[in-house]
């Protein structure tokens, strides 16, 4: 009998609790994220049986997006049910169970990282401001900021106009490692980020000397790896004086730190930060990194 009391008790307890769109309505932080659930047509599968666990923005976090960036995402239905998707996992994850540099993948198939420091979570480049609150289908983690969604592979970042990223591509196509950053790999070691100089960036050196670099494949090749970290650095990972190791093995960049300000190798500030692709992260920075073997090459 007593048994039965404990299953009955526990049913009824379930039976109360409500499902996660309902509960990101009658939270008073995440009442707009709700509202764009239903907009999207997701409401029916997010209320289903799950579990699911939703990286949830709170209502600030979509007032930080500039008003005509959060008006286009708004006017296409199928564009906000994708952004609105990559915030969801399949099944429950709690904090307790996750380790710092873990990938968790959202149910459109994308890449998070997850970063742990001391006892704050982020995803991607997002803080959680509160964790681990359970709903009878899943579970919830209020975000800071919108994620945004991967823009392709490393490699689509550098061919996308907007950016200004040509110069840098064409090193890149110089020593075909279009081939490396255009494909999308799943394990962590396999992912990288990019410091990538902008064309603005290339401009300020002498350009018969970026041409002598261009035209000899050894030294576009130096160019090309001293950009490259193996692994995914977010800007939340360079907030602290340090070293970054490279794909030009033996050649780091410095990282120091001043009034907040990040700089690279004293001279190079990103312009652009956390441009999300499916197999790492892209720094858009205004200085061209020098290695060391390159120094007579380029003076910048």
């Amino acid at each position: 009998m007593l048994r039965i009391a404990v299953l009955v008790l526990l049913a009824s307890v379930a039976h109360c609790m409500t499902n996660l769109v309902d509960d990101l309505g009658a939270n008073q932080n995440t009442t707009q994220l709700a509202s764009l659930i239903t907009q999207a047509g997701l409401g029916d599968t997010l209320k289903g049986q799950g579990p699911f666990t939703i990286l949830a923005p709170v209502d600030s976090a979509f007032a930080a997006i500039p008003k005509d960036d959060l008006n286009k995402l708004l006017a296409d239905k199928n564009d906000l049910a994708n952004t609105l998707k990559y915030h969801v996992l399949q099944g429950d994850i709690f904090s307790w169970d996750i380790l710092s540099g873990r990938l968790v993948h959202s149910i459109t198939g994308h890449a998070i990282r997850v970063y742990k420091q001391g006892n704050d979570v982020y995803f991607n480049n997002a803080k959680a401001v509160a964790v681990d609150l359970e709903s009878a289908n899943g579970v919830i983690y209020l975000l800071d900021t919108v994620l945004d969604v991967p823009e392709g592979t490393i490699y689509q970042v550098l061919e996308k106009p907007e950016y200004k990223l040509t110069q840098f591509k064409k090193a890149v196509d110089r020593v075909r490692y279009d081939r490396m950053l255009n494909t999308t790999y799943n394990g962590a070691s396999y992912r990288h980020t990019l410091f990538a100089p902008s064309d603005a960036a290339f401009a300020k050196l002498d350009q018969s000397q970026v041409s002598r670099i261009f035209s000899n494949p050894t030294f576009a090749s130096e160019l090309v790896r001293y950009h490259l970290h193996q692994g995914t650095l977010h800007l939340k990972s360079l907030d602290h004086n340090g070293r970054i190791t490279t794909m030009y093995s033996g050649h780091d960049i410095g990282v120091d730190i001043s009034n907040n300000d990040i700089r690279l190798n004293h001279v190079a500030h990103m312009t652009e930060s956390d441009i999300e692709a499916d197999n790492g992260v892209v720094h858009i920075i205004d200085h061209v990194l020098i290695p060391s073997t390159l120094s007579g090459q380029i003076i910048g």
